[in-house]
């Protein structure tokens, strides 16, 4: 461990199971590199394959240019977000290199297990309101890289709270 670099993971057992997670995954030194409609594409679709494949279903993404988001909820009590987040990685660093994009990612991510007092679509307005938030659209529904595959996103009503990621909270 670096000196100075401070463990934000948790222990092993929270990764696995039955549990809902708030992901924020950036870009090697925070690069725009998330403007490539063709390497998105790549991104959401492997983001579909990795997660799956581990046991989870993505209820909200939202690719920025420098980072995204991601809300998955496990479907099963052997899935694993330590393996998922790695395969999704890994893959798509790969497959990011056949369009001449090397060290896609930066080494870690952000992540927050949602606690039965969170809400779940808060959580997804959220991230679906990031591009509003910076500016970059005046509706969510007019960002190309956001998305879900549980439900019709568009549709998803303000919810009553606000959701805000704990390493976003002031101190």
């Amino acid at each position: 461990m670096e000196l100075g670099h401070l463990r934000h993971r948790l222990s092993r057992p929270y990764y696995l199971g039955s549990h809902s997670y708030f992901l924020t995954i950036c870009t090697n030194h925070r690069r725009k590199l998330f403007t490539d409609a063709r390497l998105v594409e790549l991104l959401i679709a492997l983001l579909s394959d990795q997660f799956c494949r581990c046991g989870f279903s993505i209820y909200a993404y939202c690719f920025m240019p420098d980072h995204c988001h991601i809300l998955a909820a496990s479907r099963t009590e052997t899935s694993d977000l330590a393996k998922a987040v790695r395969a999704f990685k890994g893959t798509s660093a790969a497959r990011a290199r056949s369009l001449g994009i090397h060290n896609l990612w930066q080494r870690d991510y952000f992540d927050h297990i949602l606690r039965s007092s969170e809400s779940f679509d808060a959580a997804a307005a959220y991230i679906f309101e990031n591009p509003v938030r910076a500016s970059l659209v005046s509706d969510p529904r007019e960002w190309p890289f956001s998305g879900s595959f549980v439900f019709e996103w568009t549709n998803l009503r303000p919810p009553a709270v606000t959701f805000v990621p704990p390493w976003k909270k002031p101190m």
